[in-house]
């Protein structure tokens, strides 16, 4: 008797030796965004961050580098979900203008000029589709992260369904996504999302603007890949009725709007301990979002290390005054033993 064929296995496991051979992290823009990954930024109304976004994917359409940075040149697509008409015939070509691009140096960009649905799976296989019957994309921009999804930016099902279909897109476009938000009400220390989206970039960059003084700062806070440094300044230059970043060494951020390293920290105990530890509660006193007991969130903060000396003293001493700090501040709630963020 014949032997039946054996079936492919329906996953493809890697070995320790494909393990190895796997690729480096390629920088798409030097120091900021890497290739086939997927980065946040983020910052308060008027910081200027959509000028700071369009700067980068006119950058890497054109190959020209960025202020210093080198670029892997390649299509870009921007996803304006609101304000396409003036992403698409003022911001953009006034950019390409001031850099004296010619009408051969502008065809890598694209534009899809309304908001879409990330979370659902129909709208994600159509912007596959229709990228492919264009070609191979380097970079999609997503401007802004509100207009990219059907559902809530607070809602566990609504991230994890939109984070799957961001990881789909980079699967199987191959191309790099950054995505433009705004900061919390009242926590401008990081984007107003659920935590599993915050979690979800490989890298998360911070915009800060002075709208009177026409400036804004870009910081790196954090590479999954890479070391986390990065900081660059610009100031803002008024051309053909709209604005171009222009690098300037001089423009720092804000000193008083930074928390300190160990408030960061506890922060990012915080989003640990609602990823897996984290409860929906019912009722008018709670919030739409995940909570979590105080004690796992003090349990993961003396894990990542918030004391200046490791004992349980001074680790008490640690999470008391931090916790009280970020209470203060607006950027946690406590109620009945549970914490959260205030989005």
């Amino acid at each position: 008797m014949r032997k039946e064929a054996r079936k492919a296995p329906p996953l493809h496991i890697l070995s320790y030796a494909e393990m190895e051979a796997m690729p480096e992290p390629e920088w798409l823009v030097e120091g900021l965004i890497q290739k086939r990954s997927t980065a946040l930024m983020f910052g308060k109304s008027n910081s200027f961050k959509s000028f700071l976004a369009i700067d980068i994917g006119c950058s890497v359409s054109t190959g020209q580098p960025w202020h210093g940075g080198r670029t892997a040149q390649g299509k870009v697509l921007f996803v304006a979900t609101e304000g396409s008409v003036g992403v698409g015939r003022l911001r953009i070509p006034t950019w390409f203008d001031y850099h004296s691009m010619s009408i051969e140096e502008r065809e890598n960009v694209h534009l899809f000029p309304r908001e879409i649905r990330l979370d659902v799976v129909d709208d994600v296989s159509a912007l596959i589709s229709s990228m492919a019957s264009i070609g191979t994309f380097a970079l999609v921009v997503v401007d802004i992260f509100g207009g990219s999804m059907a559902g809530s930016e607070i809602e566990d099902k609504t991230a994890r369904a939109w984070v799957h279909g961001i990881q789909r897109i980079l699967r199987e476009t191959g191309a790099a996504i950054l995505t433009v938000a705004h900061t919390g009400w009242q926590d401008d220390t990081r984007a107003r999302m659920h935590t599993h989206f915050w979690g979800s970039f490989d890298s998360r960059m911070r915009v800060e603007g002075d709208k009177e003084a026409l400036t804004s700062t870009l910081t790196i806070e954090r590479h999954k890949d890479a070391d986390s440094t990065g900081q660059w300044g610009f100031r803002m230059t008024t051309t053909g009725g709209s604005l171009v970043p222009v690098l300037d060494d001089a423009v720092k951020p804000s000193k008083t709007s930074k928390l300190s390293v160990k408030q960061r920290t506890a922060l990012d105990a915080l989003d640990d301990a609602l990823v897996f530890k984290g409860v929906t509660r019912q009722g008018t006193e709670w919030p739409p979002c995940k909570v979590v007991l105080v004690e796992h969130w003090r349990s993961r903060c003396y894990t990542h290390g918030i004391a200046d000396k490791d004992t349980p003293e001074a680790r008490k001493k640690a999470f008391q005054r931090i916790r009280n700090a970020l209470q203060d501040k607006g950027i946690v709630r406590i109620y009945d033993e549970h914490v959260w963020r205030c989005f």
